[in-house]
């Protein structure tokens, strides 16, 4: 195993342009670019918001075409990451961004480990300062569960866990040895500036809940800085902005 360690210490400059068509400003296709003379061997993970969302493919690699909703502020690190080790390179490292400092939490965030004892079409609920904003299933169909196509000694058999693939799928250890399944995600990025409140309930399909509520207090949400205004380049090629 590799000893190298995932760091942004390399790169010099990140350049994230919007992309002008016939038509004005592209509303979504934004142009990445970086220099990073000592990137080496090593890829380069590219995370939106905290959110891993790409993986170069090859260490000469110093640019990418991003689709990014510009209807509001968004932030863009890097990362890189040894090439030798290909299945970690989707590994998310949030902890090991530091481009902001202070740090900015400017979307809440769920995350949770599925409970393969709740029926299989429990629909998870998120509430947030009372107001229930969003609802959907805890297995969507492109989700898996239960290793062994069956959940054993709990409601019939070959139902529950009926696109349960096999042992070794997925994120092994997230639960129960042969769930297989990825944990259950969920994240808002446009409440507003401050303290709030999070509940997460699950119910059944008539809308009964069936677990205990998960409540999470006191989220804070940062308001992330205007881009800057204008970019001027003078004649030895310095990038200069006004914010």
């Amino acid at each position: 195993m590799s000893t190298d360690i995932a760091t942004q210490d390399i790169f010099k400059v990140v350049l994230a342009r919007p992309v002008t068509t016939e038509a004005g400003e592209h509303p979504a296709l934004v142009h990445l670019w970086w220099s990073a003379p000592q990137q080496g061997d090593r890829l380069v993970q590219v995370y939106l918001d905290g959110e891993l969302i790409d993986v170069t493919t090859d260490p000469t690699q110093r640019e990418m075409w991003l689709m990014i909703d510009r209807g509001r502020p968004h932030r863009i690190e890097l990362l890189a990451v040894p090439a030798d080790e290909p299945d970690q390179l989707w590994c998310r490292r949030p902890d090991r961004l530091a481009s902001w400092n202070p740090g900015v939490q400017s979307a809440a965030t769920v995350i949770l480990i599925r409970d393969e004892q709740l029926p299989v079409d429990t629909q998870v609920t998120v509430s947030v300062d009372g107001e229930a904003l969003d609802r959907g299933p805890m297995w969507p169909a492109d989700e898996t569960r239960s290793g062994f196509g069956a959940l054993f000694g709990l409601n019939g058999f070959g139902h529950d866990a009926i696109t349960g693939p096999g042992l070794g799928r997925g994120e092994l250890g997230m639960g129960p040895l042969g769930t297989d399944g990825t944990a259950w995600r969920w994240q808002r990025g446009d409440l507003q500036t401050g303290s709030h409140d999070l509940l997460v309930t699950g119910t059944d399909a008539g809308g009964q809940t069936i677990a205990d509520p998960v409540s999470i207090e006191g989220v804070l949400i940062d308001q992330l800085p205007p881009p800057p205004d204008t970019f001027t380049i003078n004649s030895d090629f310095t990038l200069a902005w006004t914010a």
